[in-house]
C-alpha cells in the first residue's frame, strides 16, 4: 500500500512543456500531466470518464484537453466543459484531477486527500539552482524494483564499500557506523569516515591530498520518499565546515515516486561547489560519476526484485547496518495505517474524498 497523502515529485519542469500530454503512471494510477496556454500545470487522471479512453492521446485546447475518442473536453479542475452534439452536461461527467505545484524546477502531486495537500510541506530543493553552486537538472531514471528496497539502499552507507568500491565508495566504510536521530516523519543520518584515501571519482574530478575526512550527513523524509544528503571531502583535519578550496562539497537531492508495486521513478541532482579541479567540464563529469553510481545501485537493487518475485515468501535475516532502514519501515507503516484511519474517520462523518 502506498502513502497518498504527501507530495511526490511527478515530473522535471523542462518534461512537461506548452502543449504537451505527459503520460505517467504515478503510485498505480495513470496520470495526465499538461501544461495550459497560461503556463500552469495541471495533472488529471489519464482516462476519460465516457469510455475509458486515454486523455493523453488527446490534443490541449487553450487550457483544457479534449479526448480525441467523441471529443469530451475536461478542465483543469476535471470538469467535463463540452460535448460535441449535447447541451446538458452531467455533474457525473468528470475525471479526478490532482493537486499540483511547480517548486525549484519540480512538478509536484498530491495523491491524497485533496484538502491536506498543503505547499508548504513541499521539501525544498532550491541547492540545484543556488548561486555558488553548479548543477545539471533533470536527471531521471526508472528502476525496476519496490521502492522501499531503493529506499533501503539510501538509508544503508556500509554497501558503498562493496557497491560502489570503484566510483564513489571505499572498503573503509564497511565498518563505520553512523549516528542517527529519529523524528516523527524523519530520519537524519550522520556518516562519517576519517583519515582514509579519497574515493576514486573524488581522484579524478579533485586535487584532494591522499588523505581525507569524509562527512555524510542526510536526512530522509518518510512522507514522499525524499532523500537530502550533504557531502564534504576534505584535508584531513579541515572538518565538516572546511574552507579549503580543495574541499568537495556536495549537495544530492534524490525523489522516489512509486510507479507500481514494482517499478520506480528516481528523480534526482547533485550540486556541487566550485572546488580545485582541472577538469574543465567538471559539473557534467561530476554529474555521470553520480550517475554511475546510481546505476550501479540499480543493478544490484533490480537483481535483488529479480529474487523477490522468484522467491515471494524467501526470508531476510536483518543485520547491525539493518536497524535504519527497518525503524524507516515501520514509521511509514504507522503512518499508513494513520491515514488510513484517519479517511475512515472523514466517511464516517460524511466528508466526502
Amino acid at each position: 500500500m502506498f502513502l497518498k497523502n504527501a507530495w511526490y515529485v511527478a515530473a522535471w519542469d523542462t518534461e512537461v512543456g506548452t502543449g504537451q500530454l505527459i503520460a505517467r503512471r504515478l503510485l498505480g494510477t495513470d496520470v495526465l500531466l499538461y501544461r495550459g496556454e497560461n503556463g500552469k500545470i495541471a495533472a488529471l487522471q489519464d482516462r476519460c470518464c465516457h469510455r475509458l479512453a486515454p486523455l493523453s492521446h488527446g490534443q490541449i485546447e487553450g487550457n483544457c484537453v479534449r479526448c480525441m475518442y467523441h471529443g469530451l473536453v475536461f478542465d483543469p479542475s476535471g470538469s467535463c466543459v463540452e460535448i460535441p452534439g449535447q447541451d446538458r452536461i452531467s455533474p457525473k461527467s468528470r475525471v479526478r484531477s490532482f493537486p499540483v505545484a511547480e517548486v525549484d524546477h519540480l512538478i509536484w502531486i498530491w495523491m491524497g486527500e485533496p484538502q491536506r495537500a498543503d505547499e508548504r510541506n513541499i521539501p525544498d530543493t532550491h541547492w540545484h539552482d543556488c548561486e555558488g553552486w553548479s548543477a545539471e537538472r533533470g536527471n531521471y531514471s526508472r528502476f525496476r524494483a519496490n521502492f522501499l528496497l531503493i529506499a533501503d539502499n539510501l538509508l544503508d552507507f556500509s554497501h558503498l564499500a562493496f557497491v560502489h568500491n570503484k566510483s564513489i565508495g571505499s572498503r573503509k566504510q564497511g565498518s563505520v557506523k553512523p549516528s542517527v536521530e529519529y523524528g516523527e516523519e524523519i530520519i537524519h543520518v550522520k556518516f562519517m569516515t576519517p583519515d582514509s584515501p579519497p574515493p576514486p571519482f573524488a581522484k579524478q574530478l579533485s586535487q584532494l591530498p591522499g588523505a581525507v575526512d569524509r562527512f555524510n550527513y542526510y536526512s530522509w523524509r518518510i512522507r514522499g520518499n525524499y532523500f537530502a544528503q550533504d557531502s564534504v571531502i576534505a584535508p584531513v583535519g579541515e572538518g565538516y565546515e572546511s574552507q579549503s578550496d580543495l574541499t568537495m562539497k556536495l549537495h544530492t537531492f534524490i525523489a522516489l515516486t512509486p510507479e507500481t508495486g514494482n517499478s520506480t521513478h528516481y528523480f534526482w541532482s547533485t550540486s556541487h561547489n566550485h572546488f580545485t579541479s582541472s577538469v574543465e567540464d567538471l559539473t557534467i563529469q561530476l554529474t555521470r560519476q553520480v550517475a554511475q553510481a546510481f546505476e550501479e545501485d540499480r543493478a544490484i537493487i533490480e537483481l535483488q526484485q529479480c529474487t523477490l518475485e522468484r522467491e515471494p515468501e524467501a526470508e531476510m535475516v536483518a543485520i547491525a547496518a539493518d536497524a535504519t532502514l527497518l525503524r524507516a519501515r515501520r514509521m511509514l507503516d504507522e503512518l499508513v495505517l494513520t491515514d488510513a484511519r484517519t479517511a475512515e474517520d472523514l466517511v464516517a462523518n460524511g466528508a466526502t474524498r
